[in-house]
């Protein structure tokens, strides 16, 4: 008969291989929060047939850091955003990809796109992060935003500078009906949810792109305590988004 020790390494292996995955790791800092390199069984893959997609993502894709696959998924929840009250914000858009690609999704609508940065890199990076420091992604500019978004004309935007919700919080009005939150690190993400809670309407996503990612353990933790609220429904997505949605 196989020990204790024997069985649960047994069973450990069997689930890497059903995963198709490599070996878990974690950082020290967060020995709780694992990762493994993933390869799911499923194939479908819908985003090589949507032909609107795929032109607007083939002007987008070198104005952003999220790839095909999170970039179909924001896609697709612009376009169901559209019944939703409210408009849309993005909180940190780098060089506008994703940001116009939501507009672009919602163009139809009469929604406003929030697109909000700093431009000057991450903030508010701290002790609950495990890679970031503060400054990281300070390679873009209001300019290079503002060109994307007249390239593809969508007037529907509007570009806020500045520290989000601290210094341009004021300017979103509205209620929300999808909110993407991509700044990297525990605090400034936390910002964020605090400020836009009380805004989301019934139905409304809030979609975290660094969840699924290692050196983003701090907003790994942020939605795992989110997750722990009667407030969302929460989704984790293997393409590393965490998605949460406003329940009434």
């Amino acid at each position: 008969m196989s020990s204790p020790a024997r069985r649960e390494k047994e069973r450990t292996t069997n689930a890497y291989k059903y995963l198709r995955s490599t070996k878990a790791w974690g950082h020290p800092a967060t020995p709780t929060i694992l990762h493994s390199r993933v390869l799911p069984y499923a194939t479908y893959s819908p985003w090589l047939s949507d032909a609107s997609f795929l032109e607007i993502y083939e002007v987008i894709k070198s104005h952003t850091l999220v790839d095909m696959y999170r970039c179909y998924e924001l896609w697709c929840l612009g376009q169901q955003a559209r019944t939703v009250t409210g408009d849309i914000l993005e909180v940190g858009v780098w060089r506008g990809g994703s940001g116009v690609l939501l507009a672009k999704a919602v163009e139809s609508s009469a929604k406003r796109v929030y697109l909000a940065d700093t431009f000057a890199g991450v903030v508010k990076a701290g002790k609950k992060d495990t890679s970031y420091r503060g400054g990281e992604h300070a390679d873009t500019s209001r300019h290079i935003v503002e060109n994307l978004i007249s390239m593809t004309n969508v007037p529907n935007t509007e570009l806020l500078v500045g520290i989000f919700p601290d210094n341009t919080g004021d300017s979103v009005r509205d209620s929300l009906a999808l909110l993407h939150i991509d700044v990297d690190v525990y605090e400034s993400a936390k910002s964020v949810v605090c400020w836009a809670s009380s805004r989301l309407s019934e139905g409304a996503v809030v979609i975290f792109d660094d969840y699924g990612f290692h050196g983003c353990e701090g907003v790994t933790q942020l939605v795992n305590e989110l997750r722990m609220s009667n407030k969302f429904l929460c989704v984790h997505n293997l393409n590393g988004h965490a998605l949460l949605v406003k329940r009434r």
